[in-house]
């Protein structure tokens, strides 16, 4: 076969991966290598360009860095409390997980686990593939792709502000700043140690707030300080 024959059939557009992922990220892929790898889970034996939990710790860091330098310009008279909590809710593992889903992360991933991938396994896909774009395109492209296609595409920054990410810590906010005291009290603790049910109360100024009852303290505790936001409308 003719060598600029060769060549033109193993060109990244007639890659059947970058046929597919062109429709979605909206640029076609030239290092293709790259996003096989992105897409492939530890569970595969021997995979042809390696896992992606490389690419994974080099894409939380890259999305972390870009979040936090376009939220310092974006929003210059919030304070750091403010700008830390926005960021969180951008690349927490809820958030990825569900970033995953919009990109079809799970038409793509490749693992051994068989059965239905836990959708943690997408998030974390989603984290190497924006390293994937990083090391395919550089850095200032991969920055306006994390910008307009995963922020501005995506998500509102004065919802993100609003959205209450965590009761508890809600709750705990709201305390510090009208100089409440309180506490979490283990009223109950039942069932086997495999079965675990834990009944928590939420004191406020020595009067029961809430009462909630979950699988968890933990749970139990952000149950309460839901009720109890709710209770006090805060």
């Amino acid at each position: 076969m003719m060598k600029w024959l060769t060549k033109l059939l193993n060109t990244p557009s007639t890659d059947p991966l970058a046929l597919e992922l062109s429709k979605i990220l909206e640029f076609t892929p030239e290092k293709i290598e790259l996003y096989y790898q992105a897409f492939c889970h530890s569970s595969i034996e021997e995979p042809k360009y390696g896992n992606n939990e490389r690419l994974e710790f080099l894409g939380d860091s890259i999305l972390g860095t870009v979040i936090t330098e376009y939220l310092f310009h974006k929003l210059p008279n919030k304070d750091e409390g403010i700008l830390t909590d926005i960021k969180s809710k951008l690349v927490s593992r809820k958030t990825l997980n569900k970033l995953a889903k919009e990109f079809k992360i799970d038409t793509f991933v490749a693992t051994n686990l068989g059965g239905k991938v836990p959708v943690s396994i997408l998030g974390n896909a989603f984290e190497a593939l924006i390293a994937a774009i990083y090391l395919d395109k550089g850095e200032t492209f991969c920055r306006n792709f994390i910008i307009q296609q995963i922020i501005l595409k995506h998500f509102s920054l004065e919802k993100l502000e609003k959205e209450i990410s965590s009761y508890k810590k809600h709750f705990i906010n709201w305390t510090q700043k009208n100089t409440k005291s309180f506490h979490f009290k283990l009223l109950n603790e039942s069932g086997e140690s495999h079965k675990k049910s834990f009944e928590i109360a939420l004191i406020l100024e020595e009067n029961t707030l809430a009462k909630a009852i979950s699988t968890s303290k933990k749970k139990a505790e952000e149950k309460a300080a839901k009720i109890a936001c709710e209770s006090l409308k805060i």
